[in-house]
């Protein structure tokens, strides 16, 4: 028997690219505090298997300090 409860799509990927493609653009505090938002970054296995829709995301500020973010589904 086939369940009939909805599926809830999971938006991690839309997030994700929403933070890779426009956190720099919206560094806009006099001089720009981040020097750098690096690629999204799968949850991958060994084979390059999808383990999960969990993404990171890796930043730099101007002081060369780095930051993870981590887009996680619930």
């Amino acid at each position: 028997m086939l369940s009939t409860k909805p599926v809830r799509l999971a938006y991690c990927d839309y997030i994700a690219h929403l933070i890779s493609t426009e956190l720099k653009e919206l560094d806009t505090h006099g001089q720009k505090l981040l020097a750098a938002v690096g690629r999204v970054q799968f949850d991958l296995g060994h084979h390059d298997e999808f383990l999960s829709t969990s993404k990171t995301i890796d930043v730099e500020d101007r002081f060369g300090k780095q930051y993870r973010i981590t887009i996680q589904e619930l």
